[in-house]
């Protein structure tokens, strides 16, 4: 017999010694990936959770009042209203279990001709009050990338 065909202690050939043992290397990481998977925290539990998410939206809020190129836009709003539907939509984009009430992007938007610019300086004070809040950048990447499909349907509607 070759030394590579050669039978083990444990009566296998080397080769399937390696191919069993690469077996369950392979099992333990998939194991370990699914473990890791279901403890993961979600997006929403990341922000704070409903404490963390009121806070950031009340940052926001804030801001766009306080920025010269957002706060005519938000003379008029419903801050109460808005900061609720806020809510909504973030913690239903985030795993918060929320289901949103508003209305849909370009409804809400109707008649508001935002433009690409107004829609970049809203994103830059966001990012602004969820700096103040103490979220991670990390986790304002996240939420924005989430938010950004939306473009299309706030400006120039």
């Amino acid at each position: 017999m070759s030394r590579s065909m050669s039978i083990s202690e444990y009566g296998l050939p080397r080769w399937a010694r390696w191919t069993s043992a690469g077996m369950l290397v392979c099992l333990a990481m998939l194991l370990n990936a699914c473990a890791h998977t279901a403890s993961r925290s979600t997006l929403y539990q990341d922000l704070g959770g409903e404490r963390g998410v009121a806070l950031m939206i009340d940052e926001i809020v804030v801001e766009l009042h306080a920025d010269p190129k957002l706060a005519d836009l938000f003379t008029e709003t419903d801050d109460d209203y808005f900061k609720e539907r806020l809510n909504e939509q973030i913690c239903m984009l985030t795993g918060g279990g929320c289901e949103y009430t508003g209305l849909d992007m370009p409804e809400a938007h109707s008649g508001m001709d935002l433009s690409a610019a107004q829609f970049n300086d809203f994103v830059e004070a966001c990012r602004r009050a969820m700096t103040r809040a103490g979220v991670q950048v990390g986790n304002q990447n996240r939420l924005l990338a989430i938010l950004a499909p939306m473009r299309a349907d706030v400006i120039h509607q």
